[in-house]
C-alpha cells in the first residue's frame, strides 16, 4: 500500500472512480493529498469580476467537499492544497518533489469520450512524473 498519494482534482469532474482506486491504494497511515490548480484564467476573470482570489480558493475548497468526504468515509486521512498556475505544472510539481509514492487522477476526456484517450494534463503528468500515475476512466 502507499503511504503518501497525489490526487489531482478537477472540480468539474466526478471523482468518484479515481476516490475507489484511491481507497484500494490505501493502508493504515496513508496521507491523501488532495490539490487543485486555479487557473489564470480563472483567476483573471473573477478578480475582472469582483471576486478576490481568496474568495475563488474558497469556493474551490467547497466544491472539493463531496471529495474529502469520500476521503473519511473511507477512513484515510487527507490534506488540501489549492495553488494557482497551470494544472499540469503544478502536478508535475508536486508529483516530483518526493514527498509522493504515487499520483491518481480522473480522465476528463476518457468521460466526455473524446477521440483522444487522454486528455492534455493526464498526459503530460504521465509522460513526465518520476513516480507511478494512475489514470482513473
Amino acid at each position: 500500500m502507499y503511504k503518501n498519494i497525489l490526487l489531482g482534482v478537477d472540480t468539474q469532474l466526478k471523482n468518484e472512480k479515481a476516490l475507489k482506486e484511491v481507497s484500494k491504494l490505501a493502508g493504515e497511515g496513508t496521507v491523501v493529498t488532495i490539490l487543485n490548480s486555479i487557473s489564470e484564467q480563472d483567476a483573471q476573470a473573477s478578480i475582472k469580476s469582483g471576486v478576490h482570489i481568496d474568495a475563488l480558493t474558497e469556493r474551490r475548497s467547497k466544491a472539493l467537499e463531496p471529495t474529502r468526504k469520500a476521503l473519511e468515509d473511507y477512513g484515510i486521512d487527507y490534506q488540501e492544497i489549492i495553488v494557482r498556475g497551470n494544472a499540469k505544472e503544478k502536478l508535475l510539481k508536486q508529483a516530483n518533489s518526493g514527498k509522493y509514492d504515487i499520483v491518481v487522477l480522473s480522465n476528463r476526456k476518457a468521460e466526455d469520450k473524446k477521440k483522444f484517450v487522454l486528455g492534455s494534463v493526464s498526459h503530460k503528468v504521465a509522460k513526465r512524473a518520476h513516480i507511478p500515475v494512475l489514470i482513473v476512466k
